[in-house]
């Protein structure tokens, strides 16, 4: 299953209902199933985590590093911010024991993007010396849509 999370899944933003509070995309499943929000489903599963173990960057269609998180949780990265340096950064494995601290929904002129704040341990969160992690919107979408339908067709 992973393997296909790490495919090319194009989903039509403009087809999701929004949710009221964030205005990010809402998944249900099934008429029956109750609608999640992809921010607070996101949260849940990474806000005050830690990361486990990195998987590099790699080679042919899916060439995007990603952490996974101390429940397993997996954070496809798009693009790392290195906050010391305001400079694009690449996330290894000295990232192992970081914690996210926070997670973003964005939306500006060149569409929409979810972040997710990871700082060192001990770190207070105004210092600021960790990464933004720009994270893949498809595969997160995937990942909901997966365990959303597992709830209903196990």
């Amino acid at each position: 299953m992973m393997s296909f999370a790490f495919s090319k899944h194009e989903y039509d933003l403009s087809r999701f209902e929004r949710c009221g509070e964030h205005g990010c995309v809402f998944m249900q499943v099934t008429a029956d199933a109750e609608p999640v929000c992809l921010l607070d489903w996101l949260s849940g599963n990474a806000i005050g985590r830690t990361v486990r173990d990195v998987i590099l960057r790699g080679e042919g269609e899916y060439d995007l590093p990603a952490v996974i998180l101390d429940n397993g949780f997996l954070l496809p990265i798009r693009a790392a911010l290195d906050a010391a340096s305001g400079r694009k950064g690449e996330v290894n494995e000295s990232v192992c024991g970081w914690e996210v601290t926070d997670v973003l929904y964005l939306r500006g002129e060149t569409g929409e993007s979810l972040a997710a704040e990871l700082l060192p341990p001990g770190t207070e969160v105004d210092d600021d010396p960790g990464f933004l992690l720009y994270l893949d919107m498809q595969i997160l979408l995937y990942l909901l849509f997966d365990a959303e339908i597992r709830k209903y067709e196990p």
